[in-house]
């Protein structure tokens, strides 16, 4: 499969090395990332759609796995992610994309601070599970629970209960929003500084945590347009992740690429 250069829309990197400080951009760069991320796919369209598709699959037989499946898909995402920075850093600087670019996270010195960053989140994960666990007791509680077998029996429900559980349940879903968004913040940037700039783990999800707060309207104005795009690719039979994909990929490289450079 030839795989072609990338074209002069594509920007090129930074030079490589430990990232700055994280800029402040201005919120219109939450749609300039999508557009980069579609010209980057743009690259090699073909080469790009194997390697989602692959990376897809490796992912959904890990999870199929018993007992040490999700284990290992938790812990080797971002080595795959890593792979694919690489991948459209390669492109940016007119080099052609790779099927192995997949596989380049496992290489020395990149595998483990990549599955570093997979071992906190997944403490992360935990640590967000418990505390949604516990808000969900104190503010459901017994009688909340009751409130749930009674709708078996409509007759039997008592409307003020009823009210009552539903705000139990949102604050319960506001506390699981918020926390599923700040871990998203420390690793959304956190795979690519670790790969393409050599950082330490911890640095690197420090670094990312900061750049998301920093550029909070930018990266809203991104995430409101991932769900509308993500809904077009669902009703596309799920075809449409094959795009979405690579675009996600690109479009996270394109944040990296003006934030960090």
């Amino acid at each position: 499969m030839a795989t072609p250069q990338a074209p002069e829309s594509v920007a090129p990197p930074p030079s490589p090395g430990a990232a700055p400080e994280p800029r402040r951009l201005s919120t219109g760069h939450g749609t300039a990332w999508w557009g980069e991320g579609w010209r980057i796919f743009a690259a090699a369209p073909l080469m790009w759609i194997g390697i989602v598709l692959v990376f897809f699959v490796l992912m959904l037989v890990m999870v199929l796995v018993p007992l040490i499946g999700s284990l290992a898909q938790t812990l080797l995402f971002p080595v795959f992610w890593g792979g694919t920075m690489l991948g459209c850093d390669a492109l940016a600087r007119g080099q052609p994309l790779r099927f192995g670019h997949l596989f380049d996270g496992f290489a020395a010195g990149r595998f483990g601070p990549l599955v570093i960053l997979g071992l906190v989140m997944l403490a992360a994960g935990i640590v967000l599970s418990l505390i949604v666990v516990i808000v969900a007791f104190f503010t459901i509680g017994i009688a909340g629970l009751s409130t749930l077998a009674s709708l078996a029996d409509p007759a039997t429900v008592d409307i003020r209960a009823l009210y009552a559980l539903g705000w139990a349940l949102l604050i319960v879903f506001v506390v699981a929003f918020i926390g599923f968004g700040l871990i998203a913040m420390a690793y959304w940037f956190a795979p690519a500084l670790v790969v393409l700039n050599g950082e330490e783990p911890v640095t690197a999800l420090r670094k990312s945590f900061v750049a998301s707060v920093r550029n909070l309207d930018a990266m809203v104005i991104y995430g409101l347009i991932y769900i509308a795009l993500a809904v077009v690719a669902t009703l596309m039979l799920g075809l449409g992740w094959l795009v979405l994909g690579p675009m996600i990929i690109g479009s996270c490289y394109a944040g990296w690429r003006t934030v960090f450079g």
